[in-house]
């Protein structure tokens, strides 16, 4: 059974099982879509142990625990390699009667191997339980089909599987039914069916049989999916199907982070292009404006040196008047007045210390000598008593 690029099923005939697991990567689709794909195995019954089983219990727990004791006690090998599961069948106020199932896991792992190289499957089951799908809801009924080279007898109790056994080839059928319905009688199953389930592979059997059951036979349609039925999935499979999914998960987060990364670097590399033509563009706009820029500061030097010339507020004379309206008082006299190209000098002598640094302040403040930064120093207190003051100033 292989699947399609929809997700439906193809149902393809092979001499065994273990040439269906051989062939499970020869479909249309590539190794990588198969890895994504959710697989599903459903096994032949030559492949597990069945047995239908009634306990005085009802709790799920110690059913398990049950299924557990009884399969330690009759299995060929240790129940530690088996895989082991069951399915309620009827239930009354303290018994339930169940099928148990159990599949060896080391001979398991070897039949799957070349699957579980691709495709850990999601859920393992047994073709028995999903032919017993088939049946009709709320009745019983038996199943005949073919498992590779032998048929397979099987009861179907409200779909679900309550007996099965590999019984014989097609040509010993007939003659093989009676000591098979005789052992379901003797596990307990029922024996009086409402329908046959025929594989049509047998359908030249029909005739031979319609005698035996006097039943209404029903040809069993293939279908692959998902069946309500026992989990068998080894709890070593279920570990690495989550390893695998994490570090598939790992590997999506590292592919993602160096995308992530990559478009950084190139959205980086892009903005730094980009700023370096913007960079390139003021380099070129600047050195257009140099010259414009060389002159506007060549008249300003040359402004600034004739400004004592033809700027009034420059004369030496218009300088020393609006120092002289910032004196205090008549007694306050400036002593000593000197002009450069860019700053001034005052010296003079006050009656005392207050009207000296009275002055200084002035000065400092005085709206048409806003052009110089003063500075004055301390008064120097003189043998009359008097303060003598300095002040500095400089465009």
């Amino acid at each position: 059974m292989t699947v399609t690029e929809r997700g439906g099923w193809n149902v393809e005939e092979r001499a065994s099982f273990a040439d269906a697991v051989n062939g499970a990567g020869e479909s249309q689709l590539g190794k990588s879509d198969l890895r994504r794909l959710p697989a599903h195995i459903a096994l032949p019954v030559r492949c597990g142990i069945f047995e239908r089983l009634t306990f005085p219990s009802t709790d799920t727990k110690e059913l398990s625990s049950m299924v557990t004791l009884q399969f330690e006690k009759n299995l060929p090998y240790p129940v530690e390699e088996t895989s082991v599961g069951f399915q309620i069948l009827s239930q009354t106020g303290t018994e339930t009667t169940l099928l148990a199932c159990a599949v060896h896991e080391p001979d398991l792992t070897a039949l799957c191997s070349p699957l579980l190289e691709d495709n850990i499957p999601r859920q393992l089951t047994f073709w028995a339980m999903h032919i017993a799908a088939q049946a009709r809801a709320g009745t019983v009924a038996c199943g005949l089909w073919r498992e590779e080279e032998k048929v397979v007898f099987g009861i179907f109790e409200n779909r679900r599987l309550g007996f099965v056994e590999a019984i014989a080839g097609e040509n010993d059928l007939c003659s093989a039914m009676p000591g098979a319905m005789l052992r379901a009688e003797i596990a307990g199953a029922p024996t009086e069916f409402a329908e046959v389930l025929l594989d049509p592979a047998l359908a030249a059997e029909e005739e031979a049989l319609a005698g035996l059951f006097r039943v209404p036979f029903r040809p069993i349609v293939l279908e692959g999916g998902e069946v309500a039925a026992v989990d068998l999935t080894p709890e070593k499979w279920r570990a690495e199907r989550a390893r695998r999914k994490r570090r598939l998960s790992l590997r999506r987060r590292i592919l993602f982070a160096a995308v992530a990364y990559i478009a950084v670097f190139v959205t980086c590399l892009v903005y730094s292009y980009h700023q370096n033509r913007q960079l390139e563009t003021l380099r070129k706009q600047a050195a257009a404006l140099q010259p414009q820029v060389d002159a506007i500061i060549e008249r300003q030097a040359r402004w600034k040196t004739l400004a004592p010339a033809i700027d009034q507020r420059h004369f030496a004379v218009e300088l020393l008047f609006q120092t002289w309206q910032c004196l205090p008082s008549e007694e306050t006299r400036i002593t000593r007045f000197e002009l450069a190209r860019d700053q001034i000098a005052v010296e003079g002598e006050a009656p005392d210390a207050q009207q000296a640094i009275a002055f200084a302040e002035k000065i400092k403040t005085q709206p048409e000598l806003s052009d110089y930064r003063f500075e004055s120093a301390p008064p120097v207190l003189l043998p009359n008593e008097h303060a003598q003051f300095r002040i500095f100033g400089k465009q």
